[in-house]
């Protein structure tokens, strides 16, 4: 039955780790650089989880999104109205349509605790908003500046 679990974990930690590649890179440092710091995060917590430490760690990252996500769209949405960004009302919105979405896992957490069904729902989640929003969102923002010839 560990074995099963064992097999069973590592397999999670391979199919939702998520690693950082130049193609995510929006072209605005502290920006690229906060993105690496949530995949760090994130995947700290699989890790921790497959390793079968993960109970404070799941508890920690949604301490770290609290505040990551308060200071990081508050930066990115600041920039966007620096600049001038076209998008910047609809980019808003899917920030607090990611928030929301935290917010139900932190509500799951509170009510359930870490379970694996948590972590897995909370990797899809992540998953999809880091590689599809920073791929096509975040990174209208860095061409944007590109093409506007605008130094940030």
């Amino acid at each position: 039955m560990e074995r099963c679990r064992k097999f069973e974990m590592s397999v999670l930690e391979v199919f939702l780790k998520i690693e950082w590649r130049d193609s995510l890179s929006v072209g605005v440092a502290e920006i690229d650089h906060q993105h690496k710091l949530l995949f760090g995060k994130f995947n700290a917590l699989l890790a921790a989880w497959v390793e079968g430490k993960g109970t404070h760690e799941v508890t920690q990252l949604f301490k770290f999104l609290d505040t990551y996500l308060i200071n990081h769209f508050a930066e990115e949405e600041h920039l966007m109205r620096e600049i001038g960004f076209p998008e910047a009302y609809h980019h808003s919105l899917a920030h607090q349509a990611f928030a929301r979405q935290v917010a139900a896992l932190k509500s799951q957490l509170r009510h359930e605790g870490p379970t694996t069904e948590l972590v897995t729902s909370a990797s899809m989640i992540m998953t999809k908003w880091l590689i599809k929003h920073i791929s096509s969102m975040d990174r209208a923002i860095g061409l944007f500046i590109k093409g506007q010839n605008v130094t940030h």
